[in-house]
């Protein structure tokens, strides 16, 4: 144990001892392999779990590393223990991730400002070091929560089929997506990582043949901690070789939790 009481302190708790990881982090076995103050660097084993039914990678997986990553280098730059929640997110997909391997997130959060909304870039690749995507975010930083902190350990589930099966809504343009333990962040709500999976999920869904392109997802609201959301993607434009995806999740009031618009290109 060391006398640090900051993001850098609250990640290694997460590595060294299991200790306050938000269950969707642990139960999709990322790991935070390195981590300075303001920088970190994610590890994400690619099981077959992160598949699409028929076996083919979907840059789906891209998107939640993306919130895994980003919010885990916001964290690094904090000067206390708060956790984050992400504002906005955005992915410039170069590839799609391997079937088999790992993604590796390394990440960068600008220098903390006290109160102010918090900026981080960074690059995902594959193990062997080939460029899947680049990413950036602005998130936000929130008090700590404590029972957050405390919990132990993380989710334990049997492997999934594919990625419909880990998310439980099966792969389509519209998804009802409900909450569980091991899909949600440290206040139990569904993790920004989750949602950025369910849309990207849904938008590929909507306009299959083609692989995305360009992510840009906005966070308005955090998610109900216990029922549902409903994740739809609507096609805006397809074109012979480019086509435009709008993507939003609303509770079941109707509300607007999150919205987004993908690019997707032809295979």
């Amino acid at each position: 144990m060391t006398d640090r009481e900051d993001g850098v302190e609250r990640l290694r708790r997460w590595t060294d001892e299991q200790r306050g990881v938000p269950p969707a982090f642990g139960r999709m076995r990322a790991c935070v392999d390195h981590v300075a103050s303001g920088s970190t660097t994610v590890r994400l084993p690619l099981e077959p779990e992160l598949l699409l039914p028929d076996g083919a990678p979907s840059g789906a997986v891209t998107a939640m590393l993306t919130d895994f990553g980003l919010a885990s280098a916001v964290i690094s730059s904090l000067p206390d223990l708060r956790g984050v929640t992400t504002v906005s997110l955005s992915v410039d997909h170069l590839s799609l991730p391997p079937a088999t391997g790992a993604l590796v997130a390394t990440c960068m959060a600008a220098p903390y400002v006290d109160g102010g909304l918090q900026h981080a870039t960074g690059t995902i690749a594959d193990d062997a070091g080939s460029p899947v995507a680049l990413v950036s975010g602005w998130l936000i930083p929130t008090p700590a929560e404590p029972e957050g902190m405390a919990r132990e350990g993380v989710p334990v589930e049997p492997m999934a089929a594919h990625l419909g099966d880990l998310l439980g809504t099966g792969v389509a343009a519209d998804l009802r997506l409900v909450a569980r333990d091991a899909l949600s962040n440290a206040i139990g709500s569904l993790h920004g990582g989750s949602l950025a999976l369910a849309c990207e999920l849904a938008a590929e869904a909507a306009l299959p043949g083609m692989r995305p392109l360009a992510t840009s997802l906005a966070f308005l609201r955090p998610t109900p901690r216990e029922g549902g959301v409903a994740v739809h993607a609507a096609v805006v434009r397809e074109g012979r070789r480019t086509g435009l995806v709008d993507v939003t999740v609303t509770d079941d009031d109707g509300r607007t939790l999150v919205t987004g618009r993908l690019v997707l290109g032809a295979t």
